[in-house]
Parts: C-alpha cells; structure tokens; sequence
C-alpha cells in the first residue's frame, strides 16, 4: 500500500480516502492543514489499482476496500475518516459498519444515492452504470488511459473543476507524471472499472441503509458546481440526516481538495472543533488559520 502522511508522526489518525481514479496527490494541497486543522495525523492511502499501489492481495472492486479500510481502522483507529467522490461512500460504509473504530466522518463531494425523483446528470448516471460490465467498459478506459499524459490530466481537471486553472501548476506536474506513470500499470483499466461498477452497485443497493446507520459526527463539504454529484444529492442525504452539517463551496466543482484547499482546510477546521467542544476528548487540534479567500456557505438544517 502506498500512503502519504503529513502532521505529527503519532497520535489519532485522519484517514483520507481518494475517489475513482485519484490518488494521494489529491490530498497534497490540504494534508498538512488538515493536520493542523484537526491535531491529527493525515494518512492517505493508494486504494488497490490506483496510484501506486497495484492489485495484489486485494482486488479492485469496492468490498475489498472496505475490507482494506477496516483493517486500517483497527490497526490505527479511532480514525477520523475523510473521503471525496468514491471514498465519501467508503467512508460511510466504514462507519456503518465500525462505530466504535470512527471518531468522525467528512465527506467531501461524496458519491450519494440518486434521490427519488431527481434526474440531475441522469445521462451521466447511466454512463457511469455500464461499468457494471467490465468486458464492456474495460477496453473504453483503456483507451481513455492510453492518452497523452497531458491530455489525460487535463480533460480530466475539466470535468472535475469548475475553474481547473486554480490548480496549483506543481500539483498539476505531479498528476501528469503520475499517469504516465501509470501508463505501464497493466491493470489499471480493469480497476478503474471493476471500482467504478461496484461502486454504481453500491450507491443503487446498499448506501440508503449505510448512511441512516452512520452514529460518528458528519461533516457534508459539497462544491455547488459538481457536474459528476449534484449538490442536490449532498442536500438530499443532509436532510435526511439533520444532525449532519452541510457546507457548501461555491463556484467549486467535485475535488475542493485540489480546487479550493483553504476553505475546505477551514471548513473542517471549525467542524471538528465544534465536535470537540460537544464532546470533550475528541482530538481538535490548532485552527487551520484564516488565510481563506472566502467563507464556506453553511447552510443551517
């Protein structure tokens, strides 16, 4: 398993789980103010298949990251655990599962089920639901992964920023090397899909339940200008779940890590210390500063 670990080298951990397709570097430019932010140790992880941490031990479908993830909280837990896109969902299925090994939960720009009735990106669901066939999908991604690596970086920062040019350029450099790197991951299609179609399978069958289960405070971070999860579906699932914060970035698209690194740094920041200050003990650390270019919208539920 590759990790990326930022803040004091023990002590609680903040787990932090990338989405379909990311990696670590997602995490870069708020590793370590989330360290700061919540007093913790950041750890991040290359799920199996992406990154750089290859199919081994564990495939890449969605319960063997599950599995992975429960073996992470035991052996470091209580975590808290942040995910954005894919890992959002991980991150409520692991709570669901390990109350007592979750201290907390962030889900930055989750994967939500679809509300009833709402057909926001309906088109887009449905490309994304092919990849339950694998033999189907497989040979698109790996022509989508056969691309410059330039290319593939940038038309991917398109779809998943509302302003890509926000990126900081050397996290940029470190996107581009790392999927050329990936260029000669023979399996990296295969994962892409085979995560991608448990996931779908997922967010239609068992996330409902998962997400009315989850006991661990619940911080919602959801850019307003995610074209792959409506802001909708993070509405949806907080007025569901009343005694979950819900905080939104405007004019921020899927991955605020990479978009808007200060406010989600502070948004969380100012989360855990209220979780901390509800309940004695729970680990808030320094503030992550005031160096934000605009506060976060709170919307009060």
């Amino acid at each position: 398993m590759h990790t990326a670990e930022w803040g004091p080298a023990d002590g609680p951990v903040l787990l932090a789980v990338h989405g379909l397709g990311g990696s670590t570097v997602n995490w870069e430019p708020v590793g370590a103010g989330l360290a700061a932010a919540t007093g913790r140790r950041v750890v991040a992880v290359d799920l199996p298949g992406f990154g750089r941490t290859r199919t081994a031990t564990f495939t890449a479908v969605f319960e063997d990251y599950l599995r992975l993830l429960r073996v992470f909280a035991a052996r470091l837990g209580p975590v808290l655990v942040a995910g954005n896109s894919m890992g959002g969902a991980l991150s409520v299925a692991l709570a669901a599962r390990e109350p007592a090994r979750v201290d907390g939960v962030v889900l930055v720009n989750a994967a939500f089920p679809r509300p009833f009735g709402n057909v926001e990106q309906l088109a887009r669901s449905a490309r994304f639901a092919a990849l339950l066939a694998p033999r189907v999908a497989t040979p698109i991604v790996r022509a989508r992964l056969a691309l410059r690596p330039e290319t593939l970086v940038d038309a991917t920062l398109r779809a998943v920023m509302a302003h890509p040019r926000r990126l900081d350029p050397s996290v940029r450099e470190r996107l581009v090397a790392l999927a050329d790197e990936r260029r000669r991951v023979p399996e990296a299609a295969a994962a892409y899909a085979g995560a991608g179609g448990t996931l779908f399978r997922y967010l239609v069958a068992e996330m409902r339940r998962d997400l009315a289960m989850v006991r661990a405070p619940t911080l919602v971070l959801h850019g307003r200008r995610d074209r792959l999860v409506p802001v909708s579906f993070a509405r949806a699932a907080a007025t569901r779940r009343r005694d979950w914060q819900l905080v939104e970035l405007a004019s921020c698209g899927h991955v605020p890590m990479l978009e808007r690194p200060a406010e989600t740094v502070a948004a969380v920041g100012r989360w855990w210390r209220e979780v901390a200050s509800a309940r004695p003990g729970a680990g808030a650390g320094r503030s992550g500063g005031s160096d934000e270019p605009e506060r976060p919208h709170l919307v009060p539920l």
